[in-house]
């Protein structure tokens, strides 16, 4: 058989077929090994050092998550160091098998390599070695996703409040303070769509801002799902309608006599493409903003 063909030994009468090629699971996870009951035909993965099912995640750093999808199931996008193929229907390695095998008829050992195909964990295959092409590249989607979302551009907010910040403004305490995104621009709040491409495959991902967090200084978070809305004369001293605040004390105690106003903007990112999709989620923080909040000083005679 070729080399490095996943074969199957029975460990005990009622015990587990082990498969013998280790798969890396998540960096710093051990190693994690396809096993199979052979009464119930039950496809498990065994890790070592608290590895965990590989089979169940899907998580990428920084919050975002891929799905790939085979005989009508989510599975990870990639395993073991290997990348899902739709093509061959397995992960394949990066590796090539050593010693190499012949190469398919009308194929040269310049044409390409061989290299390990390993079949998602719950499903029985083969797990027999695919033939990949010289100059082949096993591309990645959600790599893809990543440079359509960097094309973007993304930046913060321009804040819109009120008080206005300024070495001549001074809002009150109790009274209210209106919050909101001043330029809804495309790569500021969205959505916004891009796309990115590698050979033959090509992502699409849309970007919108889902909520934002303000940040107002004075040990207070407010959450909004919207934009906010923009503080007119006319609305006097009602609160906002849609994102808003009241400071109960004076900033005469904080740097530079203000509070440091930040909003961090979260986003969501939709993408598909590759025979795969995904949510890649993040954050976005602005500047602080400084706002001075006094007490009304009443005259008396």
């Amino acid at each position: 058989m070729l080399a490095r063909v996943v074969a199957a030994a029975i460990v005990a009468l009622v015990g587990l077929v082990v498969a013998p090629v280790p798969l890396a699971a998540a960096e710093g996870d051990g190693q994690c090994t396809q096993v199979v009951d052979p009464i119930t035909n039950e496809v498990k993965w065994v890790c070592e050092n608290g590895g965990g099912d590989p089979g169940g995640g899907g998580q990428n750093p920084g919050g975002g998550s891929s799905t790939c999808t085979y005989a009508g199931s989510e599975i990870p996008c990639s395993l073991g160091g290997g990348q899902w193929s739709s093509k061959n229907a397995c992960y394949v390695i990066p590796t090539p098998v050593s010693p190499q095998p012949a190469p398919p008829p009308g194929q040269t050992d310049q044409d390409g390599d061989w290299h390990n195909c390993i079949q998602p964990a719950g499903y029985l295959g083969s797990n027999q070695p695919v033939w990949v092409e010289a100059g082949e590249t096993l591309i990645d989607p959600a790599v893809l996703a990543q440079r359509a979302i960097a094309s973007m551009n993304l930046d913060p907010i321009t804040i819109g409040i009120v008080p206005e910040p300024g070495p001549d403004r001074v809002g009150l305490v109790g009274l209210p303070v209106w919050m909101w995104v001043e330029d809804q621009a495309p790569n500021t709040y969205g959505p916004i769509t891009a796309s990115a491409s590698q050979g033959p495959v090509s992502v699409t991902a849309t970007a919108k801002v889902s909520s934002i967090v303000w940040d107002m200084g004075d040990g207070t978070k407010k959450t909004c799902t919207g934009p906010g809305t923009p503080y007119e004369d006319r609305y006097g001293k009602q609160d906002s309608p849609t994102c808003g605040h009241r400071y109960e004390q004076m900033s005469d105690d904080q740097p530079d006599d203000a509070y440091q106003v930040t909003a961090t903007s979260h986003w969501v990112v939709e993408w598909s493409g590759g025979g795969q999709s995904g949510t890649i989620e993040f954050d976005i923080t602005t500047e602080p903003l400084p706002i001075r909040i006094g007490e009304a000083q009443v005259l008396t005679q």
